[in-house]
C-alpha cells in the first residue's frame, strides 16, 4: 500500500468516526466548519482527498435520506401477519370428536382394503368373519362383486364430500 493510499484510507476512518449529523453535512460540504485543521489543509492540497470527502459526504447523505424516506409505521404488523400460523382443519375440534373421525378414517381404509385384497384371498383359509365377507361378496359371481365395489366407492365418495364440508366449514368459522 503506497503511502498516498494510506493517507486516503486514513482521511476516510477519520471522518467515520466524526459521527457527523446529515443537517451539518447538508450545511458544509465541504468540511471548513466540522472538518479538523490538519485534514483541511491536506484536503484542499490534493484532489483525491478531496474526490475522497465529496464521496463520503454523498454517500452518508443518500444513506440517511434512504432510511429516512422509507419509514414504515406498520413494518411490524406485516411481519406478524406473514409469520402467522396457517389454520388446521379440525384444530378446532374436541378431542373426543376428532378421534372419532379419525378411527372412521382407519375402518374406511381398511375396509377398502379388504375389498381390494379380497381376490388375491380367495384360495386362503379366511375362517371367521372375514371369510364370511368373502363369501357375501363372492355369492352373486362378478356382479355382486361389482355392485359391492361401486356401493363401497359411493360411500367413500360421501365420506369424501362429508369431511370436505366439515373442513370448508370449520376453515371458514376460523377466518
Amino acid at each position: 500500500m503506497s503511502d498516498h493510499e494510506a493517507e486516503r484510507d486514513a482521511l476516510y476512518d477519520a471522518l467515520v468516526e466524526l459521527e457527523l449529523r446529515p443537517s451539518q453535512l447538508r450545511r458544509d460540504p465541504t468540511g471548513e466548519s466540522w472538518l479538523p485543521a490538519m485534514w483541511r489543509a491536506k484536503v484542499a492540497a490534493d484532489p483525491t482527498l478531496a474526490a475522497v470527502l465529496r464521496r463520503f459526504v454523498e454517500e452518508e447523505l443518500e444513506l440517511h435520506d434512504s432510511v429516512r424516506g422509507q419509514a414504515d409505521a406498520f413494518f411490524t404488523a406485516r411481519v406478524v401477519a406473514a409469520a402467522s400460523t396457517v389454520p388446521v382443519i379440525g384444530a378446532g375440534l374436541a378431542p373426543r370428536y376428532r378421534s372419532w373421525v379419525l378411527a372412521a378414517a382407519y375402518a374406511l381404509s381398511l375396509a377398502a382394503a379388504l375389498v381390494i385384497a379380497a381376490p388375491w384371498l380367495r384360495g386362503a383359509d379366511l375362517g371367521g368373519w372375514s371369510a364370511e365377507f368373502h363369501r357375501i361378496l363372492a355369492h352373486g359371481g362378478g356382479a355382486m362383486v361389482e355392485r359391492g365395489g361401486a356401493l363401497l366407492m359411493g360411500g367413500v365418495a360421501a365420506l369424501v364430500i362429508a369431511f370436505a364440508g366439515v373442513g370448508a366449514a370449520l376453515r371458514g368459522r376460523a377466518r
